[in-house]
């Protein structure tokens, strides 16, 4: 089965790494994996090019050729595509420093003499990655892939969700584009657009009629034609059966304008919440129990001293 490398930001990072695997296994069930230091490495029939498409902190991915211990005489390129133009890149995730640029040099001038191929820095058709961590390296190639274009947003608002974060629930979430999402705290449709751009079908619901009309505009500006309800979150219970999954942001603060106290108002989202549904809440840490919700996965996102939001999925 073939291998695929994903180099993650240092950004959240069992964060970054468990999306790149839900991603996956939303697609293979039978995806197996593992982590080490910011790379992730899987075991998948799903291209390493739609889950990179899909992930949000992804920096670097491709197909693994083979692990050396020696660089200057175990490159085996006999895996990788034969290329009219490339280039090599060294990422050191070790804690050592390594002189990266003399390891390119190395591992490009063996590359050009075994493969005859120019080395091209601006415009190659495939990438060399020499990929090294404290316990392993590995060798890993990528060909050109277009970058999907990213939604846009009309009309913002100030208590928004970044997009970043919108995109990386959904992808945690294990949804796929066979299957539907509701977010019912809309907005202006942060998460929704995320869902529809990566070609999941999607719902909102928000008891602001206002903010349902935005969504609508971001949307239509788009493409999308997502359904928008103007109602309370408790019409998830008339369309449960229409729905795979539930992704959202709760609302806290002022971003509130329920005349229900925010845990009065969490405790009563859960209570109702539908049972074997995909879900990915974020919620302020502190406003409500979690053992509530037993969630499966649970990541903490700082904001600043006075907030950190909480990431769960089930």
């Amino acid at each position: 089965m073939p291998q695929s490398f994903f180099v993650v930001s240092g950004e959240n990072v069992k964060l970054a790494q468990d999306e790149v695997i839900a991603i996956s296994k939303s697609y293979d069930a039978k995806t197996s994996y593992k982590t080490d230091s910011r790379l992730v490495i899987t075991n998948s029939t799903i291209p390493w090019s739609n889950i990179s498409q899909r992930a949000t902190f992804v920096r670097t991915a491709g197909k693994i050729a083979s692990t050396f211990s020696d660089l200057f005489s175990e490159v085996d390129l006999s895996l990788m595509h034969k290329p009219e133009t490339f280039a090599c890149r060294a990422i050191n995730l070790t804690s050592k420093k390594l002189d990266l640029s003399k390891i390119e040099k190395t591992a490009g001038a063996a590359i050009k003499q075994t493969s005859g191929a120019k080395v091209s820095l601006s415009n190659s058709s495939l990438t060399v990655y020499l990929i090294f961590t404290d316990s392993q390296s590995y060798i890993g190639y990528t060909t050109k892939i277009s970058e999907p274009p990213r939604p846009r947003k009309v009309i913002k608002s100030s208590s928004e969700l970044h997009w970043k974060l919108s995109r990386a629930m959904v992808n945690l979430s294990g949804l796929n584009e066979k299957e539907t999402l509701c977010d019912p705290f809309c907005g202006s449709g942060t998460i929704l657009l995320e869902a529809e751009s990566m070609g999941i079908h999607s719902i909102g619901i928000d008891f602001d009629e206002k903010m349902c009309n935005i969504a609508k505009k971001n949307l239509s500006s788009n493409g999308f034609n997502s359904k928008i309800i103007n109602a309370g979150y408790e019409h998830l219970q008339k369309i449960n059966d229409k729905i795979d999954g539930i992704v959202t942001d709760l609302p806290y603060g002022n971003s509130s304008k329920s005349s229900q106290s925010p845990k009065k108002l969490l405790h009563d989202f859960v209570s109702i919440l539908p049972k074997k549904k995909k879900i990915a809440i974020m919620y302020k840490k502190g406003a409500i129990d979690q053992i509530e919700l037993n969630p499966t996965k649970k990541y903490d996102i700082y904001r600043h001293k006075s907030l950190t939001r909480v990431i769960i999925t089930k």
